[in-house]
């Protein structure tokens, strides 16, 4: 299944959605999420989650098992950050990184999930088809569920001693992506879903997985689309001769579909399309720039940048200094665009929507409140490379702050902590 990073409101847009829709995964949520800006979205097997902008919850699709009003309820009155869909089960977190989860429980998938995250900040969510997968703020790997194939203890395993900042869970099989951009892998590997993507990734830095019934999708620091697992409906071979040639930032996997994402926004998508899955969201977001992407079981989503062709996608963490202090966060914030991004210390890199030549405010706070220095970032593109960059004669940073690109619209901001007190 596919899973969101966690909610900005600055990559906020329009929702879309096509394929199977019988149980209401699509009509019902494109209903719910009518005039309402999206930040997050996940698909199951026959449900849809979304979160607006402003972190409320929306889901429709099947209920048998109160995958859909069970989240809803446990979500009233809280803020979401992120949402991730199993096979039958829901998972949320909550902006101050509280895990909900609701929906079927016979191998532990949400109250095992629910005790392993007790007490801890959670920051990444997935779920897969009778597993789920977290990862807490300081890395650390949480796991629970169905684990025939070892899916729940070998991505444990495999992960001791290692900081985690993303995961994928498919049917029967886990992923999960290292600070150092190694990917981990566990679980049934009968098409080499496992076997296969740890191959194609040898060497390579990792940055975003995707995991469904047998299928395995990654994406490289520098944009490759890697992929393994089954390809009976051309989801494996299909996705990667797309992508070819391609820069890619986000991938989503389905049941039997794979949907990626270039940096430029463009939707590539094959596999199964009995339902309109593939073709159906393609032409959906046609000459639209697409921010974010899901797959679920027959059934895909999609969220269209606001400002069309315009809006730049990037990717951007922050490092501070020890001697800045505990608790230092930098903010990126335009309230014309509700843009309102904080990037904390050391946590893995936000995808957020930028325009070039506009304004950013960067914040930094101590603590929440106290700020540390203030100034103002402008991005540039070029159409091109279409890539962008730091405008530095029209920016200014706070005093003893940096900004790094690394290519693939990629940025590090770094805080020496000099002066800060």
């Amino acid at each position: 299944m596919a899973v969101d990073p966690p909610v900005s409101a600055h990559a906020a847009g329009r929702l879309h959605a096509a394929g199977l829709g019988l149980q209401g995964q699509v009509p019902g949520i494109l209903m719910a999420a009518e005039g309402e800006r999206i930040g997050a979205i996940a698909a199951g097997d026959y449900h849809s989650l979304a979160v607006t902008d402003d972190g409320r919850l929306l889901v429709s699709g099947l209920d048998d098992y109160a995958q859909v009003t069970g989240i809803f309820a446990l979500a009233r009155g809280e803020l979401v950050g992120a949402v991730a869909a199993g096979g039958f089960h829901s998972l949320a977190v909550t902006r101050d990184g509280r895990l909900l989860a609701a929906g079927k429980d016979q191998n532990g998938q949400v109250t095992g999930a629910r005790d392993a995250a007790r007490g801890k900040k959670v920051t990444t969510v997935d779920g897969g088809a009778v597993h789920s997968l977290a990862v807490t703020e300081d890395g650390e790997l949480l796991a629970a569920g169905h684990d025939g194939d070892g899916q729940v203890s070998g991505i444990l395993t495999a992960a001791r001693g290692h900081r985690v900042t993303a995961v994928a869970a498919g049917d029967f099989h886990s992923l999960a992506v290292t600070e150092d951009g190694r990917i981990l892998a566990a679980g049934r590997d009968d098409d080499r879903q496992v076997s296969g993507i740890l191959a194609a990734a040898d060497g390579r830095k990792v940055v975003a997985v995707s995991a469904a019934a047998l299928q395995s999708l990654a994406v490289t620091d520098d944009g490759l689309l890697l992929a393994a697992g089954r390809d009976g409906h051309h989801q494996v071979s299909g996705i990667l001769r797309l992508a070819q040639g391609r820069r890619v930032t986000a991938v989503a996997a389905g049941h039997l579909h794979s949907l990626a994402l270039t940096r430029d926004g463009e939707l590539l998508g094959a596999g199964k399309d009995g339902d309109g899955q593939v073709s159906g969201i393609l032409e959906a977001v046609r000459h639209r720039h697409t921010a974010r992407i899901a797959a679920g079981g027959y059934h895909s989503l999609a969220v269209v940048a606001p400002d069309g062709p315009r809006g730049r996608a990037i990717r951007a963490n922050f490092h501070a200094a020890d001697d800045a202090g505990p608790d230092v966060t930098l903010w990126l914030l335009r309230r014309e665009d509700n843009l309102d991004v904080a990037l904390t210390s050391h946590q893995p890199a936000q995808e957020f929507g930028i325009r070039e030549g506009v304004p950013v405010t960067l914040e930094i706070r101590r603590g929440g409140d106290e700020v540390l220095g203030d100034g103002i970032v402008r991005f540039s593109y070029d159409e091109t490379t279409r890539t962008v960059g730091v405008d530095t004669r029209a920016s200014r940073f706070p005093s003893h702050l940096t900004c790094t690109g690394h290519g693939a619209n990629r940025f590090t901001f770094t805080f020496t902590g000099t002066g800060a007190g």
